[in-house]
């Protein structure tokens, strides 16, 4: 330690040399003033300062880079103005964000986060902070732009490969800017997506897939269209079909959008036209007349208009509205598989969607999402053939299809989501919903009548199983509303660690059931930097637990005053009321559809253990055991069977075993809605995430995941006095999926999916109503429910897209343009405002993986590109015209893949299959953006 007398000489010397150089400064500035400097110091989420750090600043397209010293510390003197600061490291997220520079401008501190965490900027006076969102998962995955620009180019594919990153069984709960199964933007339209497959928030189901599309929207105008065309020329016949008929589909659709006040407002319209005349469904039915296998021809067209704007009235806040008109015909719809052509109907439906979200940043603490949507249509189903049905169990339905409705239904829905985050380590979430439906119906269906026979032998000889009609009113108008309200929040212990807790309360009318509370809790820890371990466990009760279409089925069926449904065993064919056999309006001989009293919301109990490992260079691996038990589960069970259930005495005529039912003398069947299913799921599941990387100049990224699944449930059975005994498994065991994008150069992109499973389970049944229950579920004596199994399938899509063409404009050669005396060409002509970007920023020693990224977040930001921030700038080159072509191949090897088995013995193809996929498909696609 320096002595006391020599700190006071060194202390009065740094003042006097400070005097000094301050008087100079001042001198310096009044003949030349100096620039603003730009400081910093960056830092690590434990709080260390990060040496050799790339730091960018970037304005229009002029650009400067650094790095940190040893200190963390980096400067930059430049001009006073709004610049964009980029921060880059391995293994930490690319931190952005907008700053003003000033004169005299304090240090800003930057505290980058680790892969898998994600950084808000929390703006306090004139200082900047950068904060963990506490809210957000451990193990999600966060594409920028850079990578998106490597995923598929096609819709489809890019939704199907998102959801095999989210892992489970493609159900992830999409959610687009802000709303829940929203329209996928543009690939080139979206700035983020952030995939989360262990969310445990109380308002979401499991996997979640966020996207965040560019704000504050395009800053010019700019389009695209695109056509699609399928020809049965090109495919290949379905297996076992006698013909392959001549079919056609073509869906031409168009966008373009822009802005009607830039930087302020911008409006984006689609229109959609699809025609086909499909046929690609095929009968294989049994007939005393012979087998027919043939493919059925059903033409169908379906329109699409929507307007949708983004208002931005500030970086704060920001508005979405949109309005969508559909309609559709599809004609000669029904026939396939057993059912034959006389079964056909026509339907035709109609609907309007409005759609609204305001989404307004209260404080840099508060955030606020309010969304409504509104959607209204009408339906009509017409049968072709109108008399009554025949069906042939496992051998051939004709008849009439007897299913003539009209429907008008209309819904709304409103939600809110309040966001607050008190602290770095506090993320607080509540939301609030409430739908509305209402739904009118007219259905006369089965209002002539329906036959059911055992087998053809049955069918010849005129004796039928069972009889059933429907009458009385056909009209059914219902009203439903239900709600939830739910709250989450999410502890950061630490930057690696987690804790999340929350609960939903859910509720509707015609259900009184008033203690739904759905907890969720949800623990995660990083270690190492790698690895995350992640711990989750829910009860959960669905939003609705008892369906409109369930409430309507229920009042259409209540005996008293809307339909009946008679049903008649054994009766005299062709005509069941022979010898005074009648279905009266006293309940005798009617079917009725009851509710237990004691009927309660089923739900779920989900626990969860994952773990996500990232490896060296980008590689992703995901292990993932969940089980799930479901309670309460809905089952229609008929409480009117001759008791006690199980197959009866041959002996006994009808009277004697109509004498067996409890509610005699009603003799039809007594469905009753209960509360009694069981449902015990475990999944197994490994995803390995194959990063973008080049091989021979090819780029090539994709995912891997292999699932095992064992599930057992009681959703059908025999006796309906002992459901619990046909207990049995009921899933397919295993599974493996792969998507894959392949970019040889100049070539194009190819876009492989490859799906296997092994064989679903079914069930030998006799064909006959052994035990009186009017169903035919029986089975032989001794053999189980889905005692046999079919076998596996695979298929193999693969899409091509072409490179695009860009069409550029021709910039015309200047008449004064020199020359040389040999005629040397003139000046090359000036670059764009993204190559000059480009070049400026490898100028300044930026790494070219990251400047992509850059450039795609500046492109979201008027003025960035081009010129200063209140320049109108040119559009980025994505957006010059371009043309792409595609191919779409389904079951590309042609490979034969059956859908089901008949379990049913008198069948005449029993244990043979009944049904088989399409063979190979094409289609052709002509893209264009401009």
């Amino acid at each position: 330690m320096r002595p006391p007398r020599s700190a006071a000489i060194g202390a009065g010397f740094a003042i006097l040399l400070a005097f000094f150089l301050s008087s100079m400064t001042l001198g310096q500035q009044a003949a030349a003033p100096q620039p603003p400097r730009l400081r910093g110091t960056v830092k690590d989420p434990s709080g260390a300062v990060m040496a050799s750090v790339d730091i960018v600043v970037i304005q229009g397209t002029n650009v400067k880079a650094t790095k940190t010293n040893d200190l963390g510390v980096f400067a930059f003197d430049v001009p006073a103005g709004q610049y964009e600061l980029a921060v880059t490291a391995p293994d930490f997220k690319v931190f952005r964000q907008t700053v003003r520079v000033t004169q005299n401008m304090a240090p800003l501190s930057l505290t980058l986060s680790l892969e898998g965490l994600t950084t808000a900027v929390e703006v306090v006076g004139n200082t900047n902070q950068v904060v963990v969102d506490a809210a957000q998962s451990l193990d999600a995955t966060t594409l920028t732009s850079d990578q998106i620009a490597d995923l598929p180019d096609d819709d489809d594919d890019l939704l199907a490969y998102l959801q095999s990153l989210a892992g489970g069984d493609g159900n992830a709960q999409l959610i687009i800017d802000g709303f829940e199964n929203g329209r996928l933007p543009r690939r080139d339209q979206i700035a983020q997506i952030v995939i989360e497959p262990n969310s445990f928030n109380a308002t979401g189901t499991g996997p979640r897939i966020t996207i965040v599309s560019k704000t504050p929207g395009p800053t010019a105008w700019n389009g695209g269209a695109s056509l699609q065309y399928r020809d049965s020329a090109l495919n290949a016949r379905t297996p076992h079909a006698d013909n392959k008929p001549k079919t056609q589909r073509s869906v031409f659709s168009t966008n373009y959008g822009g802005p009607l006040i830039k930087g302020k407002l911008s409006m984006n319209i689609d229109v959609e036209k699809q025609q086909s005349d499909n046929g690609g469904s095929a009968i294989r039915a049994f007939t005393p007349g012979g087998p027919i296998n043939e493919t059925v021809y059903s033409p169908s067209t379906y329109d699409s208009v929507s307007i949708s704007n983004n208002w931005y009235f500030s970086q704060n806040h920001t508005m979405y509205t949109r309005l969508e008109y559909d309609r559709s015909k599809s004609l000669n719809q029904g026939p396939g598989g057993f059912t034959l052509q006389e079964r056909a109907s026509d339907s035709s439906d109609h609907s309007w969607y409005a759609q609204f979200s305001d989404n307004k940043t209260l404080s840099p603490k508060m955030t606020n999402n309010f969304q409504a949507s509104v959607n209204w249509g009408g339906s009509r189903t017409t049968p072709r053939t109108n008399a009554i049905a025949i069906n042939v169990l496992d051998s051939f339905f004709a008849g009439g299809a007897q299913n003539l409705s009209v429907s008008r239904n209309s819904s709304f829905n409103i939600s809110d989501t309040f966001r607050w985050t008190p602290s770095p380590k506090w993320n607080w979430q509540f939301n609030m919903r409430v739908n509305h439906q209402s739904n009118y119906n007219l259905a006369e269906n089965n209002f002539l009548g329906t036959f059911t026979f055992s087998s053809l032998e049955d069918y010849l000889a005129g004796n039928a199983l069972t009889f059933t009609q429907s009458s009385g009113n056909p009209v059914a108008d219902t009203k439903q509303t239900d709600g939830n309200v739910s709250f989450n929040a999410t502890y950061r212990i630490s930057p690696n660690m987690s804790y999340s807790f929350g609960a939903q309360y859910a509720i509707q009318t015609h259900l009184k059931d008033y203690n739904n509370i759905s907890p969720t809790t949800q623990f995660q820890v990083q270690l190492k930097k790698r690895h995350t371990i992640s711990v989750g466990a829910r009860l959960s009760y669905p939003n609705v637990a008892f369906q409109l279409s369930n409430w309507e089925q229920l009042i259409r069926g209540d005996g008293t005053t809307r339909q009946f449904n008679t049903v008649i065993s054994e009766p005299t064919y062709p005509d069941p009321f022979a010898g005074g056999v009648t279905g009266t309006t006293t309940g005798v001989g009617n079917s009725l559809q009851l509710r237990d009293s004691h009927f309660v919301a089923p739900y779920t109990i989900n626990t969860q253990l994952s773990l996500n490992e990232a490896l060296p260079k980008n590689w992703r691996i995901t292990t993932t055991f969940n089980m799930n038990r479901s309670v309460h589960q809905m089952r229609n069970r008929n409480i009117n069977a001759p008791y006690p259930g199980t197959a009866l005495d041959p002996s006994l005529s009808r009277d004697e075993i109509d004498l067996l039912r409890p509610y005699f003398p009603i003799v039809g069947r007594i469905n009753r809605y209960e509360s009694v299913g069981n449902t015990f799921q475990r999944n197994l599941t490994f995803t390995v995430q194959v990063p973008s990387k080049k091989v021979l100049k090819t780029q090539i990224s994709g995912t891997f995941q292999t699932g095992f699944t064992w599930q057992d449930d009681d959703s059908a059975w025999e006796n309906p006095y002992n459901v619990r005994a046909d207990w049995a498994r009921n899933d397919q065991r295993f599974r493996f999926q792969s998507s894959f994008s392949i970019r040889p150069p100049k070539v194009g992109s190819f876009n492989i999916n490859f799906n296997t499973n092994t064989g679903r389970a079914y069930t030998i049944t006799t064909g006959v109503d052994d035990n009186g229950d009017q169903s035919f579920s029986d089975r032989p004596l001794g053999v189980k429910r889905n005692s046999l199994r079919g076998p596996g399938q695979y298929t193999v899509n693969m899409n091509w897209n072409s490179p695009p063409l860009n069409v550029r404009k021709k910039k015309k050669k200047p008449v004064d343009a020199p020359t040389g005396a040999a005629g040397a060409p003139a000046a090359p002509a000036a670059l764009s405002a993204q190559d000059q970007l480009i070049q400026a920023a490898l100028a300044a020693g930026v790494n070219p993986a990251n400047i992509q990224q850059l450039i795609a977040s500046l492109s979201s930001q008027p003025g960035f590109i081009g010129g200063t921030p209140s320049t109108p700038t040119e559009p980025p080159s994505l957006l010059h015209p371009r043309i792409t072509f595609r191919v779409n191949v389904q079951n590309l090897l042609n490979n034969t893949r059956v859908n089901g088995y008949s379990g049913v013995i008198t069948s005449p193809v029993f244990g043979k299959p009944t049904g088989w996929g399409a063979g190979r498909s094409i289609q052709l696609s002509l893209n264009s953006s401009f």
